[in-house]
């Protein structure tokens, strides 16, 4: 017999075994002929999945398209017949893109012809005969260099948002936008619309819109009060896109508690009914809708100075708490007092418009003044004010002279800052100027998904 079993009909179980080495020995052959460059099988800023709820008109708003561009960019014969995973290709502001899949029945030579290119450069770049077939759903590189906007911020023209992870009770945060083209940017912290303003302009260096183009640079304070609640809270941005629909984007910011000291306060007897709640609200009623506006161009640029001609100590910094007449703990400071003899120069912080100049009964005699994009600064408790509503005052004019009318137990300043009429701490605003907040925002996004640049604290 020998070895006559070699030559026996082998088995369904012999069989078997062959044909899985076979796939083996086939598949470590592919891997072994596939090239080393990576393959850009996700191309996001170039591409769009379709979602559930889709249309045509959705998605070219999302990007700040029209839905003609949107279509001819995919050659839909129909706008309305969307399947759910299929995968658009996005137009391209500057007209090329990066890459795009291929079609069914695409070669190289095919995509060279309609998109305007070198069918021998495409083969270069992406290493594929000119003739060959491709798979549909391939990418295929169009450009080695291609600019790219930030990936993951599908906001349209809005290229780069810049949000506080963080933002501490009576301080502020500091938000700051970058578009391709002009728009009017609309923005809600809370549900309170903020003084967001264009406030400088860049040439582009690539990213965004087509290079050479203009970058608007917008700017907004998100002003957190003392009182706020430490949470995560809701920032919005909108804008009206191209296609006449309005796209909005949402953020969380947290608000991080702080601890404020407290402060016991006597008042006189003939003062007493400044501490009726009556009172005290009908004032605020009166100036809620003066320093809750963001209408006014922002009219300042440089870092705030000293309220007063020269440094005098502090007797209540913003965020104490206070207690009047041996009563509970039931409010905050909201400015900064300073220990200035009575008849000292109070002068303007910042470049502004007086929008009060008048005695009011719980503040006495006071004037506000509108630095521009919903920030305001108070001065309470002078002995009189020397400027008219209406007048436009520079930084460190004299506006008036210290005393202690209103609800005052002794000669000081106090000097307040509101956003959007939330007030926060003053004192920071004499560090920074609002120039410096205009930092350079680098392409790379700081988040998880990429989609905001995150700056820690403020």
């Amino acid at each position: 017999m020998g070895h006559e079993w070699m030559k026996a009909r082998p088995g369904p179980v012999w069989q078997a075994f062959r044909r899985l080495v076979f796939i083996c020995a086939l598949s470590l052959a592919c891997l072994a002929y596939s090239p080393t460059k990576p393959l850009y099988a996700q191309l996001p800023e170039d591409t769009y999945t379709v979602q559930p709820g889709d249309t045509l008109g959705s998605i070219a708003a999302q990007f700040d398209v029209t839905v003609g561009e949107l279509a001819a960019a995919n050659d839909l014969a129909d706008v309305d017949v969307l399947n759910v995973g299929q995968v658009l290709n996005l137009p391209r502001e500057n007209g090329s893109r990066g890459a795009l899949f291929a079609r069914p029945g695409d070669t190289v030579q095919s995509i060279a012809a309609r998109e305007g290119l070198s069918a021998d450069r495409l083969s270069i770049l992406n290493r594929i005969a000119p003739e060959a077939r491709l798979f549909p759903g391939q990418p295929v590189l169009l450009a080695r260099d291609s600019p790219r906007p930030p990936m993951g911020l599908r906001f349209g023209a809005v290229r780069i948002v810049s949000v506080p992870s963080a933002v501490g009770q009576g301080e502020a945060g500091w938000l700051q936008v970058e578009a391709s083209r002009p728009l009017a940017l609309k923005a809600e912290w809370n549900g309170v619309p903020l003084g967001i303003w264009p406030l400088a302009l860049r040439v582009d260096g690539g990213a965004g819109a087509a290079a050479g183009g203009e970058i608007t640079i917008w700017g907004a304070y998100l002003p957190v009060p003392a009182t706020m609640e430490p949470r995560d809270h809701q920032l919005r941005l909108s804008y009206e896109a191209r296609s006449g629909v309005t796209v909005t984007r949402s953020f969380a910011v947290e608000v991080r508690e702080r601890h404020f000291p407290s402060q016991q306060i006597t008042l006189p007897a003939e003062q007493s009914d400044l501490l009726e709640q009556a009172i005290l609200q009908a004032e605020l009623d009166y100036l809620a809708p003066i320093w809750s506006q963001t209408a006014t161009p922002v009219q300042w640029k440089q870092t705030f100075r000293l309220p007063l001609s020269s440094p005098f100590p502090t007797t209540s910094p913003y965020g104490i708490e206070r207690s009047y007449n041996g009563g509970a703990l039931q409010s905050f400071h909201t400015g900064h007092d300073f220990a200035a003899p009575g008849g000292s120069p109070v002068v303007a912080a910042g470049d502004g418009i007086v929008v009060v100049a008048e005695q009011l009964r719980v503040r006495g005699v006071s004037v506000v003044l509108d630095h521009g994009a919903g920030l305001f600064t108070g001065y309470w408790h002078l002995r009189e004010s020397v400027v008219e509503p209406g007048a436009k005052v520079q930084a460190g004019e004299a506006i008036g002279f210290v005393g202690t009318t209103g609800r005052s137990t002794g000669e000081h300043l106090h000097w307040e800052l509101r956003i959007y009429g939330a007030a926060v701490d003053p004192m920071p605003f004499l560090d920074s100027p609002l120039l410096s907040l205009l930092s350079e925002v680098g392409a790379e996004q700081g988040n998880e998904q990429g989609e905001v640049d995150r700056d820690e604290g403020n």
